[in-house]
This record gives structure tokens, sequence and C-alpha cells, in this order.
């Protein structure tokens, strides 16, 4: 801009324009609205966290143990002491496990091989078996027939969680893993 322009443009302000400049700016209020966001940004990040889904889906304990630590051993260890040798040379009794599914959501649960029981129940549950809290079940597997598949699916949303019981020739025992996790 020329010299001429600039003085043109400033001789042409009103005067209580100046004046309001020349006053003191109050951050106050600025302060205030910026601690109100700051909280409600706060807020509105714990309400999500709160209502995310966590990555498993539903937490799966078997006969005790989380089932996603590792492998869960159906032996010894795992309350057959009485009758640890018809389970290691493929009892010809179902066997039953413990299992404890906390479901954060709707839950599907199907099996493939054995029927599932729930606490305290003499008549086995058809699948797929539906739930959206806590609940103990009782797997019951007929563990003589090694070619079958023996599988349980926890579905909960888009999250798939899949037990496998398998024989583990190293350790000679059954034990029960957790085959695949698949998050779509």
């Amino acid at each position: 801009m020329k010299h001429e322009a600039f003085v043109d443009a400033v001789s042409m302000l009103d005067d209580d324009i100046i004046s309001e400049a020349q006053e003191p700016f109050h951050r106050g209020s600025r302060a205030r609205i910026i601690a109100f966001c700051s909280a409600a940004a706060c807020a509105a990040l714990t309400g999500l966290f709160l209502l995310l889904p966590g990555e498993k889906g539903s937490d799966i304990i078997v006969m005790g143990k989380d089932i996603s630590e590792g492998a869960v051993v159906i032996g010894s260890e795992s309350g057959f002491s009485d009758d640890i040798a018809a389970v290691r040379a493929f009892s010809l009794e179902p066997t039953d496990i413990t299992i404890s599914i906390s479901a954060r959501d709707t839950t599907v649960i199907t099996v493939s091989g054995g029927e599932i029981y729930t606490e305290n129940s003499e008549v086995p549950v058809e699948t797929p078996l539906e739930i959206s809290e806590t609940t103990s079940l009782v797997w019951s597997v007929p563990l003589w027939r090694a070619s079958q598949d023996l599988t349980l699916t926890v579905q909960t949303g888009n999250n798939c969680r899949v037990l496998l019981i398998s024989y583990d020739d190293s350790l000679q025992e059954w034990t029960i893993t957790e085959s695949s996790r698949k998050s779509n």
C-alpha cells in the first residue's frame, strides 16, 4: 500500500474503534470457555471409552483359567484327578468342561461336537444359544471321537472366538485352545 493510501485509511477510522482498541483485553471469559470445552472433551472421551466393546467381545474362562492366556489342559490340574486315566485313554464317558462367558453385548454360542448345559441343568440347551450377561455353562464332550471337530464358537457382534479341543501328544493330555479370533 502506498503511503498516501495508508494515511487515508487510518484517518477514516472512527474514534470509538480506536478507543476500544486501546482498552485492555479481558481474558477471564475466554479462559472459562477453554476450561468448559476441555472438561466437555474429557467427558466425551470417557463416555466413548466406556461404551466401546473390549477387544475380545467377551471374556471366556475355561475351568477357572482365562483361555486367552494359552491352552487349558483337561487333566490332573483341571479337577479330573479321580479319572485321569480315563480322560487320557479317550474316555467313553463324556467329559464335562465348565465355561464362564462374560458377555458385554448379545452373544451367540454354538458348538460342533458335544452338548451345552446351563448351570444346574440336566437337559442340554439348543444352539445357537443367545446370552447377554455372564453365564456359566457346561460343555459335555465325547473325547472318544478324536476325528470329530470339537469346537465352541462365541460370537459377539463382529468378534468371533473359537475354542478347539485337541489331544496334545507332547503333553499326553487333552487341551482346549483358542484356534482363531476374528474381527470383521
